[in-house]
């Protein structure tokens, strides 16, 4: 049996990749399988090159193919951000809760929808060492004024989102509603099919 190594500390996004790929017949792997690994720095300056530094970086410590992701929030009245920091752009080790407030904060008085649109989403890499296969999706959207429903721990920004199609905030969308527009998962979707072609080779 082949096996794939899901690349993040993160309970959440282990369970969504986790989810998603079970039915492929692969023996899935956590970083809690592999005590010994140190963490990858994200030097990366994009989304993208983040997710292919980690892909790599835990490849090459475990010999074992693996996928990871980077993504967040970037809101287009504060240029991007939080875009690539957006699990450390207060400069410190911030909760989830403290992250979500800074959001609100920084967007308070900015009164139309048109200026507070947002993409939440990113890039998840597959690498083996040989192939290095990329997705990339992003779910459009809003930031709302005020946090909207609880935050679910490791996706702060989750309750800020506002779906236009649905008139709600992500984290309180429909288990169907969410599979309908979860970027994570639809990058998942797409790789799949092509992770098992590369495992096939």
């Amino acid at each position: 049996m082949k096996t794939l190594l899901i690349a993040t500390t993160n309970p959440g996004k282990f369970e969504e990749a986790d989810f998603v790929l079970r039915s492929s017949g692969l023996n899935i792997l956590g970083l809690k399988d592999f005590p010994r690994v140190v963490p990858v720095e994200e030097t990366g300056a994009t989304f993208e090159e983040n997710a292919i530094l980690k892909a790599k970086g835990y490849f090459d410590q475990t010999k074992t193919p693996c996928i990871a992701d980077d993504g967040g929030l970037m809101i287009d009245y504060l240029h991007g951000a939080p875009g690539v920091h957006s699990k450390r752009w207060l400069g410190h080790d911030a909760s989830d809760q403290e992250l979500a407030q800074a959001v609100i904060e920084k967007m308070r008085g900015v009164p139309q929808k048109e200026q507070r649109t947002a993409k939440l989403g990113g890039f998840i890499i597959f690498y083996d060492g040989i192939h290095l296969l990329k997705s990339e999706c992003w779910l459009h959207g809003y930031i709302a004024k005020n946090l909207i429903g609880e935050i679910v721990p490791g996706f702060p920004y989750r309750p800020l989102l506002m779906i236009p199609q649905f008139n709600k905030p992500y984290s309180d969308l429909t288990e169907e509603e969410h599979d309908q527009v979860n970027p994570r998962r639809k990058n998942l979707e797409e790789l799949k099919p092509k992770i098992l072609e590369a495992f096939n080779r």
